[in-house]
């Protein structure tokens, strides 16, 4: 067997073994193949695809690349919830001390981010002091004792999976199904969860471009979920706008502890409610997801998720006076207005260029060792079917770099589409798949 032969039966549209899988991906993780060897088998994995059998035997290689988490002795059910990634994207934040809270087990590997979708360990790691590089033992015992725990990819979980995701952002095949669905699987498999719920954004700013292909997306994880003995169900929402009103570390976390408080965005809580429900509805004998969301909202407000994420806080590490003063987050130097040069409703709001503002101001890193400034971003003072005005504010850059406000003020603008229609608010959530 041999790396070359590997290439010619993808070339050829020839369905790979399990051997030849275990192959490739030991000989990437070994470094004993070259760059261009490994970029030629995720390109014709993109050109070409897997069958099913295939995504399921790389699924399984990447999780076996490292360590696998055993959690069936702490409960019968352990739930997590996964996004393919969108612009302002908190509801993982929100949702694990809510589940928790709520006596169901939730246990989270997560990764830093780069590209305009910030990762959700960067932006707990804007917390003076939370900790997230843990040991397998730390990981299950703050599982067993708190109820909730959020860990780093980047230890030895899923390694394999790691450098899969690196080369295909390097190699621009980040919109390929078989490889994010083998993604998605192998994580879930060494946490050891049991209950998934994936969380698939389509649209702009996001690597599914449409309802349809994530819709596609979701009956493979299904299926997949099925072979590997996991219970998955996937909710499909739009990413037609950012996520919430901020874009950005410390922003985020702001919005987050707020949203925990009760006060939450519309939109916010319209994900985190479906996503939320579902996890639910798999992890106990509570079915009818309109019931879910009424625990979801009493769980916020009797404060009893709020204090499970301070709990979760002070149990990795964290600074829980952030929490309850979430002011000490450090701010930017410059926070400057972007004003809106026509009246109407806003009628959409390019995710992308805001999470591409986003990045050139700082808030994210476009290689993976790359550095990120956490005071920078976006705040959203205006959403979809909001009236405004001329010269309203639209939005707040959030810098501290001053050569960059100008243009970047005229740039954001852009990204607002103002109309004289009447535009309703709609659900961002489009399916739910299972």
């Amino acid at each position: 067997m041999e790396i070359k032969s590997i290439i010619r039966k993808k070339r050829q549209k020839k369905e790979l073994t399990k051997d030849e899988i275990k192959y490739f991906v030991g000989k990437l993780m070994k470094g004993e193949i070259t760059e261009a060897q490994a970029a030629s088998v995720m390109s014709y994995i993109y050109i070409n695809g897997l069958t099913e059998e295939e995504i399921l035997n790389l699924s399984v290689t990447m999780a076996e690349s490292g360590d696998v988490i055993d959690l069936s002795d702490i409960a019968p059910n352990i739930v997590d919830k996964h996004s393919t990634g969108g612009i302002g994207d908190k509801a993982t934040i929100l949702l694990m001390p809510i589940l928790a809270s709520l006596d169901i087990p939730v246990a989270k590997i997560s990764s830093r981010g780069y590209g305009v979708s910030g990762g959700t360990i960067d932006k707990l790691e804007s917390i003076p002091g939370f900790k997230t590089d843990l040991t397998s033992e730390e990981f299950r015992n703050n599982i067993k004792n708190v109820g909730v725990c959020i860990m780093n990819q980047g230890l030895n979980l899923a390694p394999a999976e790691g450098k899969m995701y690196k080369l295909r952002n390097e190699v621009a095949c980040e919109n390929s199904l078989p490889i994010i669905a083998s993604s998605l699987m192998s994580l879930k498999i060494a946490t050891g969860s049991n209950k998934i719920v994936f969380d698939i954004t389509s649209g702009k700013g996001t690597y599914i471009a449409d309802r349809e292909e994530a819709k596609r997306l979701a009956k493979l994880l299904v299926r997949l979920g099925k072979n590997l003995n996991k219970e998955v169900a996937c909710v499909i929402t739009n990413m037609n706008q950012p996520l919430g009103y901020s874009v950005g570390h410390n922003l985020e976390m702001k919005e987050t502890i707020m949203a925990l408080r009760g006060i939450i965005s519309e939109d916010l809580g319209n994900v985190v409610e479906a996503l939320g429900s579902v996890m639910i509805a798999l992890a106990t004998d509570s079915k009818d997801l309109d019931a879910n969301a009424k625990m979801i909202k009493e769980a916020i407000r009797t404060g009893a998720a709020f204090e499970k994420f301070k709990e979760m806080v002070a149990a990795q590490g964290g600074d829980t006076s952030y929490l309850d003063d979430p002011e000490q987050f450090k701010r930017s130097k410059y926070i400057m207005p972007v004003l809106a040069t026509e009246a109407g409703t806003i009628e959409a709001i390019d995710a992308d260029m805001v999470g591409s503002i986003a990045v050139y101001l700082g808030a994210g890193r476009m290689k993976k060792e790359g550095e990120i400034n956490r005071t920078a971003g976006i705040t959203i003072n205006k959403k979809i079917g909001d009236t405004v005005t001329v010269g309203e504010t639209l939005a707040y850059i959030h810098t501290d770099e001053d050569e960059k406000v100008n243009g970047t003020t005229q740039n954001l603008q852009q990204a607002f589409t103002i109309t004289n229609k009447k535009i309703n608010f709609k659900s961002r959530v489009l399916e739910i798949v299972k």
